[in-house]
Parts: C-alpha cells; structure tokens; sequence
C-alpha cells in the first residue's frame, strides 16, 4: 500500500498497515514519514482519531528503534504535548533512541510540569484500548522510567525531581515514591567514564534555512490578499516583499497554550529585541491565522494584544481571505484539517526575505528569540540585495511616469472630431484619415489614472508617507474638475503638476526606504 495514498484508510487497516512495516525494516522509515502533520493521512480527521494515530506511529518507533530523523517528532511532543496518550507513547518512544544524551534531560522535565495535571491513564496493549488497572501506565511515571533510563545524564535535572516529593506539586503517593527510585538511579555511580553529552544529536535539525538562489519563488501567491488586525487589507507582494519579515503561525481557537498562545507572546518578545537592535523599522512581524474563517481582525487583534504583540504598518496580524490553502502549499506548513477546523499543527516560524521567499524555517522544537532574530539580521544583510532590487526600482520609476502621461492623455483629450483634427495639424499630420477621432480612449485613460491614484495609494500605504499620495489625489481632482467648463481649463495644468510631483515623490521615498535597508 502506497504511503501516500491512504487518507482515507479505516483505523482498523491503519493498525495493520504500521504492523506491516514495523516487520520490515526497509520500511521503518515510512513510521517517520507518517508523523509530519500535513500528510494526507490526517486530512478530515477529527482530534481524537489524529491523537490515536499518531500515538500508536510513536509506540511503533518504540518497538523499532528512533532514528535521527524521527528524534524531533519524540522531542517535539515532549516540548509542546499536553495529551496524555501522546506524551506517555512519547517518552517511552525516546527510550529506543541508541544514546542516553544529557540534553534529553529538561525536555522529560518540562514535559513533567506540563502534564503532571493531566496525568490520566493510558494503554498500549493494544491500538485505541482503553486503560485498565492492571495494564494501564500514565505520562509521568513513563516520563520518570526514561529519566531513571538516562542515569548520570540527568543529573542536570535532580533539584527538579526534587521538587516534586513535595505533596503539594500534585503527585500521588505512588509516583512520589516512583520519584524516589528515579533519584537514585541518576544518583548512582557511573558505569562509564566517559563524558557524558550535552548537545543534541548533530544529526537532529529543527532550524532549515536555504541560499538565495535556492529560495522558492513567490510569484504564485504575491496576489494573496490578507486582511489584517486592523480590517485593512493588503496582498501577499506589498507586505512581504521590500525587506525581511519573520512570520508564525497560530490560531485562536487552539487549546495548547504551549503551542500558539506560547507562539504569539514569543513573537512579543521578539519584537522588543528588534526595537533593542534598532531593527523594528527593517524587519517586519507577521503573524497569520490557520483559520481565517473564523478569526476575524477583532479576534486576532485582541489574541496578539493581549500577549503584548505590538502593531503598525510593519507589524501586523494576518488572515488570508481566500482560505490558507495557497499559503499551505507554500510554506509547506505543518498542519492538518477537519473542514475548517485545525487537528494537527506543528510549531513554526519562517524568515522571509526581501523578495518574499522563504529564506529560513524554526520548526516543531520552540525557537530561540535570539537565534530567530539572528538569522533575520543574516538575511537583511545579505550582500547580493542590492543586485535583486535594481530591476523594481527601475519599474517604480518608471510606473509614475507611465501613469501620469496618461493622466495629461485624459487632460487634453479632444472635445469633438474638429478639435482632433485642430491636433492632428498642430503636429503635421492632417489628412491622415486612418486616425480617426476615438472618444473611447478618454475613458481609457481616465481608468489609468485611476490605476495610478491606486498604486500610489498602495506605495505610501507601505512606506507610511502619505504625502505622494495627497498630491496624486489632488491632482486627479482637479484634471476631473477641469472638464466641466472651459473656462476651468487651466485646473488641468495645475492637476498634471500635482500628478507628476506626488507621483515621483512616492517612487522616490519608496526607493530611499529600500536603500536605507540595504545599508543597515
């Protein structure tokens, strides 16, 4: 059975397909494969069903040893699990990890604090069995039971086990007694001599980042329009293009607060460390919704106030209103589907470039502020900028020039054929009757300089200089007012001079904007 054809595969066949390449070890990596959020195997699952799932994928890599590659699935969980089932399948999964490393250690003793209160029963007798007395195991005691499989390589973590005897930290009499045993064993002499490890396998990766001319282009979503926390809309192009912006992921209605709520006030924290740098006016925030449908701007405002996200034109909280599958497929995010509600979602966070790539990804493990802010920095000063924006600074030149002749075109358009024919002369070409008089190019014209006024609009709405925009609007008001009487005419020549300078304004301050982030 093709791995990536079973989307819609009963729970019974699932348990005997991962029985079948639990037996073949040619197959064991597909167990990996299994667990990325966005495969089809979830698509329309309810929570539940996808918890199952994605328990039983964890107790088979339990059975068949965790390689380097599934290691960030196990970790991940214990990061950020707070299902019982899940976190418990979890921490007996790491045990089959060949080498004990110290860094283990705090992510079973964070995993403790965060699930010690929701520390329910839990089987794996069998696939979707219920927990019984005599077979059942809970995530604490299989959180403890890896710590004691640690040894010396969790001394690290003793005043934390410590902790734990007390009564009050919620802990049965049982598991306190389980605590005790744990102590002990990391307590005892060391079998091995050798240093013990305090970094994760170099093989583990939850940061990717790639060079620019292996970035993935943007052209197929720069039309994605957004509307942000303000109700202001603005497309995928103008806000990710010009400069770096680091992006997450979340939504409202999630109930892990170790995932999104967490996400949004460590977005909070990285702003600050931009206004520190004095990078907040070069490295734009985004933070866009799994769920568009149902966070609206006030949700999604009062979501990112609340955990301290500062907002403004380079700051700002998204939902795509079209849907998130065009930002899916490019992001290539770890998330799944039931309708329109979430079932599984990994933590993530991208730095996009300055031509709205994707240039680096922190993904599954919670990132570093430091580091992400880091990598931005690496980005904004990437040496070959300049050459990518010589040709969009030559067409913003030239695109006010272009809109404003069209705005003189509709200026001085002719009246009747006789004052067609008066122009006609003035230029020498009278009698040419193949140019006949075309009253329809005036409406044409008057689209294109509505063109501009707009494009103006968005340039200064970008930048936040609103003057550019001011003058262009000036100018096209009076070319129009200067049509309703001849003795108005001259308005005409007072809107092109408005038209020109705002319009030139506007491609000039958006250009010095783009030279003062290259040179930071």
């Amino acid at each position: 059975m093709e791995i990536a054809s079973i989307n819609s595969l009963p729970e019974t066949e699932f348990e005997s397909l991962v029985e079948t390449i639990v037996n073949d070890p040619a197959r064991h990596n597909q167990l990996t494969e299994l667990l990325h959020e966005d495969h089809e195997i979830y698509d329309q699952r309810g929570a539940a069903t996808t918890v199952r799932l994605r328990g039983w994928l964890l107790i088979a890599l339990a059975r068949v040893g965790v390689s380097d590659a599934a290691l960030i699935f196990v970790l991940e969980e214990l990061d950020t699990g707070t299902d019982p089932y899940l976190v418990a399948a979890a921490a007996r999964a790491l045990r089959a990890y060949p080498i004990p490393t110290e860094a283990f250690a705090p992510f079973l003793i964070r995993a403790i604090n965060n699930i010690r209160f929701r520390n329910d029963p839990v089987s794996f007798e069998a696939y979707g069995e219920y927990a019984f007395d005599e077979e059942s195991t809970n995530p604490v005691a299989e959180l403890l039971t890896t710590l004691e499989w640690l040894e010396r390589h969790a001394r690290g973590v003793l005043p934390d086990l410590e902790v734990l005897l007390d009564k009050r930290n919620g802990l049965q009499g049982r598991l306190r007694a389980q605590v005790k045993q744990t102590i002990t064993a990391i307590r005892a002499p060391d079998q091995d001599s050798g240093d013990a490890c305090c970094t994760l396998p170099a093989g583990l990766r939850n940061k990717f980042s790639w060079k620019l001319d292996l970035r993935r282009r943007s052209d197929e979503i720069e039309a994605t329009v957004f509307e942000d926390h303000n109700r202001d809309l603005v497309t995928f192009g103008e806000f990710f293009k010009g400069q770096p912006t680091i992006v997450v992921f979340f939504y409202t209605r999630c109930d892990n607060p170790l995932k999104c709520s967490l996400t949004i006030t460590k977005l909070a924290r990285t702003q600050e460390l931009l206004k520190a740098r004095g990078l907040i006016d070069h490295i734009n925030t985004a933070a866009i919704t799994y769920d568009p449908e149902f966070d609206t701007a006030e949700r999604i405002q009062g979501y990112g106030r609340n955990r301290g996200v500062s907002f403004d034109l380079r700051h700002r909280m998204l939902r795509a209103i079209d849907g998130i599958e065009p930002l899916r497929k490019h992001f290539k995010l770890g998330v799944n589907f039931i309708e329109s509600l979430v079932n599984r979602h990994r933590v993530e966070a991208y730095i996009v470039d300055q031509r709205g790539q994707v240039a680096a990804v922190f993904e599954r493990i919670h990132w570093d502020e430091e580091e992400l802010v880091r990598q931005a920095t690496e980005i904004l000063h990437e040496q070959n900028t300049a050459s990518v924006r010589k040709t969009p600074a030559r067409k913003q030149t030239a695109s006010p020039l272009l809109g404003t002749l069209f705005s003189i075109g509709f200026a001085f358009f002719p009246k009747c054929p006789i004052c067609w024919a008066a122009y006609l002369s003035l230029f020498g070409i009278a009698g040419l009757e193949q140019i006949p008089y075309s009253p329809w190019l005036r409406t044409v014209f008057a689209i294109v300089m509505l063109i501009n006024l707009g494009s103006v609009w968005l340039r200064a709405r970008a930048t936040g200089r609103m003057l550019g925009f001011y003058l262009v609007s000036l100018g096209a008001m009076a070319i129009i007012v200067s049509k309703f009487r001849d003795s108005w005419a001259a308005l005409a020549v007072v809107g092109i001079l408005f038209t020109l300078s705002g319009s030139m304004l506007s491609s000039l301050t958006s250009r010095r904007i783009s030279r003062e982030m290259m040179t930071k």
